[in-house]
């Protein structure tokens, strides 16, 4: 369902934003080894989920190679189970990641693609997710409040970045274990602005110097929205000391995002063949 409404751009930020936690096992039972953020996209007819490939694949990124072992992604809820002492956590799995080459580099200008792809069938999800902030005016005016559905992005809703747009990103930053909760901060970097294009990159710049990792770390992933609430990519890596931010763009994510369907399709009639011949 379509609704329309002026949207107020801090609720696109919050609602589009998608809190993730990172496991060495797949039953998320143990504490996560890291946190990130990502989204999802309806392109095409087709839904997607993003994220920063080094959320999953941290230790590839810092060798600059796939060594063939992947991290479990689940998407946080933010629905609690208080006699259960547990939180709904979705699963997501079945990524695509890639690396690029430069034939006509002497050493194939190798270099690891940093957005992770993922096809997913909402019928599978088994709970809704939800907000688990409260945005409130000093007139007092709500802009969120917790448990609302959060949001897709359509296709419409992609955008070129240009030099007069401000950005912003949202996400939740310095998770702390207390007890059994998790609390995290959540955090608006505002009034970002595109300085060019960075080789497979975008950069964009901060007012003020990055001082602190931790006041990024877990924005991994996270889509970067113009003033209009467009999204212009994926982030993926700030330069502490500096101001230099970089966001992967949809012009080098859109043919992945046509290609995958595709994949998809053969992957699929291959295991019908298969089953068949099986039978």
């Amino acid at each position: 369902m379509i609704i329309e409404k002026q949207f107020d751009l801090r609720e696109i930020l919050v609602k589009t934003n998608y809190q993730l936690v990172i496991h060495k096992e797949k039953d998320f039972k143990n504490l996560p080894i890291a946190y990130g953020s990502g989204f999802f996209l309806n392109y095409q007819d087709n839904l997607f989920f993003l994220t920063a490939d080094h959320n999953i694949h941290y230790n590839d990124h810092q060798e600059n190679e796939r060594l063939g072992a992947d991290n479990y992604v689940g998407i946080l809820n933010n629905i609690s189970h208080h006699e259960e002492l547990s939180t709904v956590i979705t699963p997501v799995g079945g990524f695509y990641f890639m690396e690029k080459f430069d034939i006509s580099e002497p050493d194939l200008g190798y270099e690891l693609f940093d957005v992770a792809i993922s096809m997913v069938d909402r019928r599978k999800f088994e709970a809704p997710f939800l907000t688990d902030e409260k945005l409130v005016e000093e007139t007092g005016e709500i802009i969120v409040t917790p448990k609302e559905p959060k949001y897709e992005f359509l296709e419409e809703h992609i955008a070129e970045p240009n030099e007069e747009h401000n950005y912003y990103v949202y996400g939740k930053i310095k998770p702390e274990i207390r007890g059994i909760i998790l609390h995290r901060m959540g955090t608006f970097k505002s009034n970002l602005k595109f300085i060019r294009k960075a080789g497979q990159y975008l950069l964009l710049q901060t007012e003020d110097i990055i001082t602190d990792h931790d006041d990024w770390a877990g924005l991994s992933g996270s889509p970067v929205l113009n003033q209009e609430g467009k999204c212009i990519g994926v982030l993926c890596s700030v330069i502490v000391n500096t101001t230099s931010i970089f966001v992967k763009p949809f012009e080098k994510i859109l043919p992945l995002l046509q290609t995958i369907p595709l994949q998809e399709k053969i992957l699929k009639d291959r295991k019908s063949q298969n089953d068949n011949e099986s039978q």
